[in-house]
């Protein structure tokens, strides 16, 4: 008796009428398990989509395979959540610039109404900023900045107050060092400074 087994069409072949009960039936088992094969992907491929629109609409940031299954599978959604990303990075940039928390609060005030109540990921959108958000301040960097603006005047007062009794030669030396304030120094407020001014006496 001879029986072959074509990979190509997954089917048996037997000359014999018992082997082609046979044949026929192994045929049989082999596309079942291909379909059941077949169904436990698309469910995993379902499960791993769910996962996906899960983590992005409560701002989560995705694995570098869930990225490219999600860029494979849905462009459009992916090219949303790399919006949101770019969102909540320049967030994150600009909290990590700011100068007292009262500056903090007001980048988080204009990050939230920049977001249009028309954009459909809105929701994403600010899970993605409550995250960024809640991150930030949990930091030393956060807890370590003056309250506000007129703190950070006083403390360079006192800073000021801290080198007057030293010598001369002393104040000479500390003034790249303890004066300034790295904080607090911008490039904008350096060409204000070196601008002339007009004094106008009557």
């Amino acid at each position: 008796m001879e029986i072959s087994f074509d990979l190509g069409t997954m089917s048996f072949k037997n000359n014999s009428i018992e082997g082609q009960t046979v044949s026929a039936h192994l045929t049989n088992v082999v596309r079942k398990l291909q379909e059941e094969a077949s169904d436990s992907n698309s469910k995993e491929d379902s499960k791993l989509m769910e996962k996906i629109q899960a983590k992005i609409k409560s701002g989560k940031k995705l694995t570098k395979k869930e990225e490219s299954y999600l860029k494979e599978h849905n462009p459009e959604l992916y090219q949303q959540y790399l919006r949101i990303r770019r969102m909540a990075e320049n967030l994150e940039h600009q909290l990590k610039t700011a100068q007292s928390k009262e500056e903090v609060n007001d980048i988080i005030f204009f990050a939230y109404n920049s977001i249009s109540d028309k954009d459909e990921y809105k929701t994403a959108i600010i899970a993605a900023l409550d995250e960024v958000v809640r991150e930030f301040k949990k930091t030393d960097a956060y807890a370590s900045l003056p309250a506000n603006d007129d703190d950070i005047e006083e403390s360079r007062k006192l800073n000021r107050e801290k080198g007057g009794g030293l010598d001369q030669e002393t104040d000479n030396d500390s003034i790249g060092e303890d004066d300034f304030d790295v904080m607090a120094w911008s490039p904008l407020q350096e060409v204000i400074d070196s601008m002339p001014t007009l004094d106008l006496q009557s």
